[in-house]
């Protein structure tokens, strides 16, 4: 078949570019002909303009804050440059796209043909963001093609009232829809609409796949390695003492700035390398999603700490319930040395990854 499938992928963040190429990869892998919808609109692209200043924030208010914010911004985009450009080249080698469409109206016009459309995985859903009330990413342009949804996220527990009728309007012509979170099949039963619960596509590719993907790396000492989104204390604290207790050195990926109480700090990493800086850790300790999902498809001990900033923690609820890892979801005033001290079953963990999986794939296969 033809297959188009639409999400967020080029925006710089390691899950959105690994779920993407996961779903194309696992489409590829079996005969499909399949590319990604190149759509960058300008909601999704201003961010990345050191010119642009959010209206919404205190720094717009005056020309001088205005300007003193574009300098600091400016400065801080060039101590990630070679991070951007690790994404690029990821994006450019290894996921297949269709040409750019930069607003909804090229997409409406001029819609790539394809026999299905598949949208999903990550948070296209989530109505606190523009893509959330994107119609684009509800496959509104395209009448004739199957339309199906792959492990898409709401990411909120909740919608509000009036944006339920459109939601229900744009989803009501689906031939099939999964969700990630379990919470998302309460909100489809809400708008009258049945939906099946799936694994994020990165579960999908074997550990094998991965590997072949995976940047070099020399393990030189055994390493904890830290994902923070936030700079959050409690990450920090709980690091240090993990560490301290296995004799193991800490690690950090980096997006902006590096984490002063690790050995190492990774600030230019892009998808490859962070799938290797998982897969040689010996812990991991986060707030990423997909980095939590990537511990446990390589087996590592992982431990999960809520974002604070966005409240998107009910897809890492599902992720850790589902695995029965409920309690490695850390918080301020949390027993550390229980955690720390904790026994892991990977057998069992796997047990429930394999027969999620399975489940997964036969949704998808059958929905084409």
């Amino acid at each position: 078949m033809k297959i188009v499938t639409v999400t967020t992928y080029n925006v710089y963040n390691y899950g959105a570019a690994l779920q993407a190429y996961a779903l194309q990869q696992y489409l590829l892998d079996r005969g499909h002909d399949t590319e990604l919808l190149n759509y960058q609109p300008e909601y999704l692209t201003r961010k990345y303009n050191y010119k642009w200043v959010n209206p919404e924030s205190a720094m717009s208010r005056y020309m001088v804050t205005r300007f003193i914010y574009r300098i600091l911004k400016f400065l801080q985009r060039q101590t990630t440059l070679k991070r951007k450009k690790a994404f690029d080249v990821f994006i450019k080698d290894r996921l297949k796209q269709t040409s750019i469409y930069t607003n909804s109206e090229q997409v409406r016009n001029n819609p790539p043909n394809a026999d299905a459309y598949i949208v999903g995985s990550d948070q296209i859903w989530n109505t606190f963001y523009e893509t959330g009330r994107d119609g684009v990413f509800y496959l509104d342009f395209m009448k004739k093609a199957k339309k199906i949804s792959y492990a898409a996220s709401f990411s909120y527990v909740e919608i509000e009232e009036q944006l339920k009728p459109q939601l229900k309007t744009w989803l009501s012509d689906f031939n099939a829809i999964s969700v990630r979170e379990f919470h998302g099949i309460d909100i489809l039963k809400e708008l009258g609409l049945d939906g099946t619960w799936v694994l994020d596509p990165v579960f999908m590719l074997k550990e094998e796949k991965w590997k072949q993907l995976m940047s070099p790396f020399i393990k030189e000492e055994k390493y904890l390695l830290v994902y923070d989104f936030e700079g959050n204390d409690e990450i920090k604290t709980f690091a240090k003492k993990y560490a301290k207790q296995f004799g193991l050195k800490i690690y950090s990926i980096n997006d902006t700035y590096p984490r002063l109480y690790a050995n190492r700090n990774y600030s230019s990493a892009g998808p490859c390398e962070f799938l290797s800086l998982i897969y040689h850790c010996d812990a991991f300790v986060s707030n990423s999603f997909h980095g939590t999902a990537f511990s446990i498809i390589f087996n590592k001990p992982v431990f999960v700490f809520n974002r604070h900033r966005h409240k998107v923690n009910s897809r890492m609820e599902s992720l850790m319930t589902l695995f029965e890892l409920k309690d490695c979801i850390l918080e301020k005033g949390y027993d550390f040395e229980s955690a720390i001290n904790r026994k892991w079953d990977f057998e069992r963990i796997n047990i429930t990854k394999e027969k999620s999986i399975a489940g997964s794939i036969e949704f998808l296969n059958n929905s084409l």
